[in-house]
């Protein structure tokens, strides 16, 4: 069974965040299609900044509003809570994964001169500046290399990061997300909706689209 592994590539650097707002800003590069294919993901990582959210994310959130899901997500598709769609026969298996929704400006609905969901902030916020970037092995391993955004105005500030608990953060949203997932996947499989053949594609939220 392939394995997951998690670390942290860069050399010891202080953080501390300064609350400026410069990450809850999203950034959607236009020069993708809606679908991304594996082999642009990266690129489409080094060129975006969007907040994508986990299940648990969007649960904590609705508690802490008293919004509903549909109110707080962006996806491509109409959001159903399911985060894998198919198309064209089972060929395209396409994971529409959450982020959180924009204001006109592009900032974040929840940031008023600060953030308004602080205490409840989703992983990916309270994982900035640091980014994560997925390598896979020859032999099916994943590797997930923790970077930082060098932009970030509290990098080299405050105290050293801890990299084991920033390890931990991004192993626990990889689990959550793989729980987003999977089961969806598993189901779609043995209903023989997804052909052996199939590409995985990933989505370029921000512009509701019918199935």
């Amino acid at each position: 069974m392939p394995r997951v592994m998690v670390k942290a590539v860069f050399d010891d650097i202080r953080f501390q965040c300064q609350r400026c707002g410069s990450c809850c800003h999203h950034k959607r590069p236009r020069e993708f299609d809606d679908l991304i294919p594996a082999e642009q993901i990266k690129e489409f990582w080094e060129k975006s900044n969007l907040i994508y959210l986990t299940g648990k994310d969007v649960a904590a959130i609705s508690r802490k509003t008293g919004k509903e899901a549909y109110e707080i997500v962006d996806t491509l598709y109409d959001y159903d809570g399911c985060y894998v769609k198919i198309k064209d026969q089972g060929s395209k298996v396409i994971l529409d994964l959450p982020v959180m929704k924009s204001k006109e400006d592009a900032t974040c609905i929840f940031y008023r001169e600060g953030c308004s969901i602080y205490s409840v902030r989703p992983i990916a916020c309270r994982l900035f500046p640091f980014r994560v970037e997925e390598e896979s092995a020859a032999n099916g391993d994943l590797l997930l290399k923790i970077n930082y955004n060098p932009t970030c105005p509290g990098l080299g500030k405050g105290k050293p990061v801890d990299r084991r608990k920033l390890e931990k953060l991004v192993a626990d949203q990889f689990l959550q997300r793989t729980e987003d997932i999977a089961p969806h996947i598993e189901r779609l499989r043995s209903a023989g909706a997804i052909s052996e053949n199939s590409r995985v594609f990933r989505t370029l939220p921000g512009r509701v689209v019918k199935l």
